[in-house]
């Protein structure tokens, strides 16, 4: 899982193929999306009205000690799109997003373990949607990575063993019995993705996940896939994440939630930003861009981005570019140009400094409307600079008994 940043490549997902993207579903808006927002928050007892999913912060070398000093259990970072899972009932399911919008999900069939009782209700789900490579053609799986509510009880407060066994007997448990019983009680297949509860190991179990990490056949996609041998299925994957096992679910960004890469396969999601000045052989003010974070929710510049010349021509003729969320990766090797950052600048041609190491663009997030906060921004730079390695990772972690 060492990859050479200079040489990722992906597909931009500006486009609605992206079957990820759920774009073929109905957007929830207006007052009806007021509601389910509020429905989600009086779920987890709050009066916040925001997305309430934990975030992870970037592994550091400090992290190290914190695997020793309390229990975890790792999981592969799957390359998919985050969602939450909003299960209401006869009022319908919903896809909720990052950025708290909602898609309507069309008849799924979420039984009561009680036959004689009404369908799941009042449930909030917390996991991604992946597109996984079969023998049969692609499939879409949404894995179930942790609970919020289940059936009405808030066990966000609960360990994660306790939240991830209330998933599966309430919800998981019921629908995979309807399906495999002698009389099936309801066919799934019609569905737009598999509900499973994604797969967690313990720490000194980690070699298993890495053994199972392949160089994908994709570039396109994925630069590297986990193949899970027991399903006979592969998506795409891009770290590690490390879940305490006892504390509780944090909403917004859990300190104790890690999130391991590679060096170089650490990303930041910026805001474009077009600078507009003349240059000379060139009719008309021509565009330069610069990657924005957020600083208490107000974009401020970061940092220069020199594109590819196929890039600069696509975000110089794209009417939206200063709407664009931008997943970087840092390339210790990319020739940066810098230019004169003050804004009362009006040319190109005055002196400029050529700076190696810079970012690449990766893919365009259609999936986000913000940037980073320079909070996230900082602590992913940091994990850059200190790089914990997987031969560290490995070496650091206990090993499983023979």
């Amino acid at each position: 899982m060492q990859p050479n940043a200079a040489s990722r490549k992906r597909p931009h997902a500006e486009s609605t193929n992206d079957p990820l993207m759920l774009d073929d579903l109905p957007k929830v808006e207006g007052g009806e999306l007021d509601r389910l927002q509020e429905i989600c928050s009086a779920l987890m007892q709050t009066r916040e009205r925001r997305f309430p999913g934990s975030q992870p912060v970037s592994f550091a070398r400090h992290h190290l000690g914190t695997l020793r000093s309390k229990p975890y259990y790792a999981a592969e970072k799957t390359d998919g799109v985050r969602y939450m899972l909003l299960i209401l009932g006869s009022r319908g399911a919903f896809m909720v997003d990052r950025n708290f919008g909602m898609r309507r999900l069309p008849p799924m069939h979420f039984p009561n373990r009680v036959r004689s009782k009404p369908p799941v209700d009042d449930t909030l789900l917390d996991g991604e949607l992946v597109e996984d490579a079969t023998p049969d053609g692609p499939k879409l799986r949404y894995l179930v990575y942790d609970a919020c509510v289940v059936a009405g009880e808030l066990v966000a407060g609960a360990p994660l063993p306790t939240r991830l066994g209330r998933a599966r007997l309430e919800v998981l448990a019921p629908r995979f019995a309807a399906s495999t019983s002698s009389s099936r009680t309801h066919d799934f297949s019609g569905e737009p993705f598999a509900v499973e509860l994604k797969d967690f190991y313990d720490v000194k179990h980690l070699p298993y996940i890495f053994e199972h990490v392949r160089p994908s056949q994709d570039k396109s996609k994925h630069l590297y896939v986990f193949k899970d041998p027991r399903r006979n299925l592969e998506h795409g994957t891009d770290g590690l994440i490390f879940t305490p096992i006892r504390d509780p679910y944090v909403p917004g960004t859990c300190q104790a939630l890690l999130k391991w890469k590679p060096a170089n396969m650490n990303s930041i999601d910026f805001r474009l930003a077009t600078k507009w000045r003349t240059e000379a052989g060139f009719v008309g003010p021509q565009p330069r861009f610069m990657l924005m974070a957020a600083d208490r929710g107000v974009p401020v510049g970061y940092d220069w981005i020199t594109f590819t010349p196929e890039q600069q021509r696509r975000f110089a003729s794209d009417a939206k570019a200063d709407d664009r969320i931008i997943e970087c990766v840092y390339d210790p090797n990319h020739v940066t140009v810098m230019y004169n950052p003050r804004d009362d600048e009006t040319t190109w041609d005055t002196p400029v400094q050529h700076r190696r190491g810079g970012w690449r663009l990766e893919r365009v997030r259609e999936d986000k409307h913000a940037p980073n906060d320079m909070r996230t921004v900082r602590s992913v730079w940091k994990s850059i600079c200190e790089g914990v390695s997987e031969r560290e990772l490995r070496s650091a972690l206990p090993r499983p008994a023979c």
